[in-house]
């Protein structure tokens, strides 16, 4: 008898253990938010070294090369404005368990001078990844938005990396494709418009940060042209390359901002 309650008492222990175990494994946890940076390709280092250096050349390597990059905002502004303003403001609003797994935000906000009832919703699958879904409702615009899709994406559950997807919300189109992966000061986002608005159809920008050299490259398929990018946030110098300028040969500028040779 006393092997025998032994025994049991072993095995009752274990079944507890077990049960703790599996408890804290499945904690209701809401997944990590992505950040709005999931959705930003930033090049404010070469505003800012403009301003500092206010006697650069009007044609110089450099401003053209900054001008680019200024178009390149454009398009980007263009597909991820809203949704970035609608991230950022998620980000102050606590969310609701509304399921086993599934989390919902609801909010209002204002973004691009528009007032929006936000319905932000995260279905995790294991503590593995997350799918995102953000519902717009907005009465004043043509057609009335009613819970209209705008986005919706895939994440790991840290949000280090993932996809989104855009879309009409008045007609239901796919707009652009995003696909991210942010580590520590390291960045990488690719655009793709999937649509035809602002013909930019097939268009795509590729942007990436490895923590001081920050790079893009736009390809315009209308056009049949790709241009490069790069700047290093630490010594101020970089290049650019584009088939629309210096004959399409790689144009260099120095720490000053100074047209330089290119050493390759």
């Amino acid at each position: 008898m006393k092997i025998t309650t032994t025994k049991l008492i072993s095995f009752f222990l274990a079944v507890s253990i077990v049960t703790v175990s599996c408890n804290e494994n499945n904690s209701s946890e809401p997944p990590e938010l992505p950040s709005e940076s999931t959705m930003q390709a930033d090049f404010s280092e070469m505003e800012n070294a403009q301003k500092a250096k206010a006697s650069v050349a009007a044609e110089s390597n450099f401003t053209t090369a900054l001008t680019a990059t200024a178009v390149t905002r454009l398009i980007l502004n263009a597909n991820l404005a809203i949704p970035r303003a609608l991230v950022r403001a998620a980000q102050q609003h606590d969310p609701e368990e509304i399921a086993e797994g599934e989390w919902e935000w609801s909010f209002s906000t204002q973004a691009n001078q528009n007032q929006f009832a936000v319905r932000l919703i995260a279905v995790t699958n294991s503590q593995s990844d997350v799918e995102w879904r953000f519902f717009v409702s907005n009465s004043a615009t043509t057609p009335v938005l009613d819970n209209a899709l705008l986005f919706h994406g895939n994440t790991n559950f840290d949000a280090t990396n993932g996809t989104w997807i855009y879309y009409d919300p008045a007609s239901g189109d796919q707009v652009s494709t995003l696909e991210w992966d942010i580590n520590d000061d390291q960045r990488a986002l690719t655009l793709e418009v999937t649509s035809d608005r602002n013909d930019k159809h097939g268009d795509t920008i590729e942007y990436s940060f490895d923590g001081t050299v920050k790079t893009m490259v736009y390809t315009d398929v209308s056009a049949n042209e790709t241009t490069t990018i790069e700047f290093n946030t630490e010594t101020k110098a970089g290049f650019m390359i584009s088939p629309d300028y210096n004959n399409g040969v790689k144009a260099c500028w120095d720490e000053d901002l100074n047209n330089t040779s290119c050493s390759s």
